[in-house]
């Protein structure tokens, strides 16, 4: 019997392949049709802020973009990582059930390559706003010129925050989403704020939108400069008349990837090298007015000044309280424990790139809290560096281990701590004299006395390199004449 199946499905089989070459001899121009190219959805933009409060009980449809608008199949699958908080249903409607937080997405019903999320507050009631106050303390600008309005809201913690803008003047000034001003002709403009929230609280602003003072010459303080790899730096312009706008000033690098330039004429130190800087009032009624500087982003320059960025960091979290306050253009730091003393140990992040041929300098500015230095009497001070170099180790340390290898000079308030490269060795070399990566560069100060009542911090005004001592010097000089 079982013979008998297994010739019967041979047979079967046999007719079945000879019909199929018998349908391809005589058809050999028909082409089975190519199954469609499926285009995925590469992006799901939910038309929503990041945090969504809902009212518990209330419920919303969250409306939302496709990317690409051609994808084959446009449908989405929502789902709430917390249901006993905010369901979502298979439209994208949200209902708020209970006080709390859920995450609810949005993914592809095919693909599932990317997922778009937003995260739901229900709350118990409605905060609504009842006052805006700018809080700027200059509301004028120039035509060409933008003003980024500041407001706080009353109450402080609305459930909804953010604000609409509306420009009651457009041909006077335009206003962004974000509540930024842009003058566009003489006069007053008229701002209108309007709370998201449904009772909609609105308050009406006036901004004095001033006429453009023409630059009449324009010149660089300084025709070149140098700056640090990885420094933020802000050139001086000498203008007249002083009170001319610069808001439509252009800036311009002739090289990029050495130095670029923000909208704001800051210039970002990216590669070593040497740049043209060229700074232009162009008003589109005549011929610009231009000026031009050199800057060089020299090899073995430090410049670490506060003011913009910070490159350093707590370093094994020895001190207790590190802070860098950028208004204050300062590091500030509170010792940690060292016994019966204190001490502080800051890195530079991402070490450093010395070249002691041309920056054999390093310095570091210190302002300690009155009378500290003066009775830390048993205080020792360290420059540690390894990582990249043959021989890694603390600033002087074939003289005396390193401590107080470090020279100090009086700078008013304030002690600089300095190390010159070309006298003494870093453990038992000396610097090389070529371009050198150092990975690790470390300051501390160790044995700082502070009693269980001190008060106040430790503050590093800048760390810099310097080409000689007597640049060290004059700028500490220049230093203390500012004071």
């Amino acid at each position: 019997m079982m013979n008998k199946n297994i010739l019967c499905k041979k047979n079967f089989f046999a007719c079945m392949l000879g019909a199929g070459l018998l349908a391809s001899a005589c058809s050999e121009d028909v082409v089975s049709p190519a199954m469609d190219e499926k285009v995925l959805i590469s992006e799901i933009n939910l038309d929503v802020t990041p945090v969504l409060p809902l009212l518990k009980g209330s419920d919303t449809i969250l409306s939302y973009t496709i990317l690409p608008d051609n994808a084959s199949d446009k449908r989405v699958v929502w789902k709430s990582a917390s249901p006993e908080i905010a369901t979502v249903d298979a439209d994208g409607r949200i209902t708020a059930v209970h006080a709390g937080s859920a995450i609810v997405s949005a993914m592809p019903a095919i693909g599932f390559a990317v997922t778009s999320t937003v995260e739901i507050k229900v709350v118990d009631e409605i905060i609504f706003i009842e006052d805006i106050q700018l809080t700027n303390k200059n509301l004028d600008l120039f035509v060409t010129g933008t003003l980024q309005l500041e407001w706080n809201t009353l109450p402080a913690d609305p459930t909804y925050p953010s604000l609409k803008w509306e420009s009651l003047t457009p041909e006077i000034a335009s206003v962004s989403e974000s509540g930024v001003v842009k003058g566009l002709k003489e006069g007053t403009a008229q701002i209108k704020a309007i709370a998201t929230d449904s009772k909609h609280f609105s308050k009406v602003f006036e901004i004095n939108v001033k006429p453009i003072v023409y630059v009449e010459t324009l010149a660089f303080a300084k025709e070149s400069d140098k700056l640090a790899l990885g420094e933020i730096y802000v050139p001086q312009l000498v203008v007249t008349p002083a009170d001319a706008t610069l808001s439509a000033l252009k800036w311009e690098s002739n090289n990029a990837s050495v130095l670029d330039i923000d909208e704001d004429g800051r210039l970002i130190a990216k590669k070593y090298g040497t740049v043209t800087v060229t700074a232009t009032a162009d008003y589109g009624t005549g011929d610009p007015i231009s000026a031009l500087m050199t800057i060089t982003v020299a090899e073995g320059k430090m410049n670490d000044s506060f003011e913009f960025m910070n490159s350093w960091e707590n370093f094994n979290k020895q001190c207790a309280e590190f802070n860098w306050l950028e208004e204050k253009g300062i590091l500030s730091l509170f010792p940690g424990a060292d016994k019966n003393y204190k001490a502080i140990r800051i890195k530079r992040t991402g070490g450093f790139e010395f070249n002691v041929r041309n920056y054999p300098i390093l310095a570091f500015k210190v302002k300690f809290p009155e009378g500290v230095w003066e009775e830390s009497t048993k205080m020792e001070w360290y420059l540690d560096m390894w990582g990249g170099i043959a021989s890694g180790g603390k600033y002087g340390a074939d003289t005396n281990k390193g401590n107080r290898a470090m020279d100090v000079l009086q700078c008013g308030d304030y002690q600089v701590f300095y190390a010159d490269f070309t006298k003494k060795k870093v453990n038992t070399e000396m610097m090389p004299l070529s371009l050198q990566k150092v990975d690790n560069v470390v300051f501390e100060i160790w044995k700082i006395w502070y009693d269980a009542d001190q008060t106040g911090t430790i503050d590093v005004d800048w760390i810099k390199t310097f080409e000689s001592e007597e640049d060290l010097k004059n700028l500490i000089k220049q230093d203390s004449d500012n004071k």
